[in-house]
């Protein structure tokens, strides 16, 4: 999934795209980075493979073709399949899945004209599976077969629409409306593999990385704070968070009893190991030393004609 890092209308880099945004009534120039990053749907603990920066002039697409193939040398076994938005679905990316023994399941927009009208002439009349759940009801259309001029092989498309009941405040009153949302899926997965109620859950949880991961990670964990503001930097800044967090959640998942994490939450755990890492003053751990110390060592070791070390004494 693609996302942006660092939005700033002030401060740039070589490899920062532009885009125009409205302030009131004037339009600025907004800097930011942009990177596509692969994270596991259907577990409990969110966990990202990798992240990939878009390159200047560089469309989100390439940048994760190149991800993929990363992915695929260095976590082959780790996925079955890869799962995207409508961009995904594309004649390259598709056939790299397929060279390598991966499906690829995306959304189906506008982006692929001629196999969504296909989808919305073929995939009518009475559904294939009929799902119901107290107030929401999910309709399944499944068909495989589905052939386009830039893609050779058959793929399967599915549509769902649920419709669900939900209730609002309108005039001081509670009132009870009727949603109904339709989506159409695009795969690769044959029918025999994946039923279409799950194949259709499995597309939905790719926006789990939004919630779990993105929104999770600038509100608590600095990641809308841009400390260096260099390419290199901010690559390595994203890859070091993220591996903090899985390992914190991974812990809070794994570790701690159930009766005790229904009252610790994950912010929670990771402010006790930050407490308790500033607790650590009986070893001399050189990266928890105050300047002030840094800079008394230093006079020590002028004062005794030695040279200063250039890296910290071993724990």
């Amino acid at each position: 999934m693609g996302t942006s890092f660092f939005p700033s209308r002030s401060r740039c880099c070589d490899e920062c795209p532009t885009r125009r945004v409205s302030v009131g009534q004037e339009k600025l120039t907004e800097y930011y980075h942009r990177g596509v990053v692969a994270h596991l749907v259907g577990f409990d603990i969110p966990v990202v493979l990798d992240v990939e920066m878009v390159r200047p002039g560089e469309s989100e697409i390439v940048a994760a073709r190149r991800l993929l193939v990363r992915l695929l040398v260095r976590y082959r076994r780790f996925f079955d399949a890869v799962v995207g938005d409508a961009l995904y679905f594309e004649a390259p990316l598709l056939g790299l899945c397929r060279k390598h023994g991966k499906h690829l399941l995306a959304v189906l927009k506008d982006n692929n004209p001629a196999l969504l009208t296909d989808a919305r002439a073929l995939l009518q009349g009475e559904p294939d599976l009929v799902e119901r759940e107290e107030e929401r009801r999910t309709l399944y259309w499944d068909q495989e077969g589905f052939r386009t001029d830039s893609i050779e092989a058959p793929v399967r498309v599915l549509r769902s629409e649920q419709t669900q009941t939900r209730r609002q405040r309108i005039a001081r009153r509670w009132v009870l409306k009727e949603q109904t949302s339709t989506w159409y899926w695009a795969t690769s997965i044959p029918r025999h593999l994946v039923p279409r109620a799950q194949l259709c859950r499995i597309g939905h949880q790719r926006w789990q990385i939004e919630n779990r991961i993105f929104n999770a990670l600038a509100q608590h964990w600095g990641l809308d704070h841009c400390y260096y503001h260099e390419p290199t930097a901010i690559l390595n800044f994203i890859l070091i968070l993220l591996v903090a967090y899985t390992l914190v959640a991974t812990f809070h998942q794994r570790n701690i009893k159930p009766t005790v994490r229904r009252r610790l939450t994950l912010i929670a755990v990771a402010r006790q190991i930050f407490v308790g890492v500033l607790a650590l003053t009986s070893r001399d751990v050189a990266w928890l030393r105050p300047p002030a110390r840094c800079a008394q060592a230093a006079a020590r070791h002028r004062q005794a004609g030695q040279r200063p070390r250039s890296k910290p004494p071993p724990l």
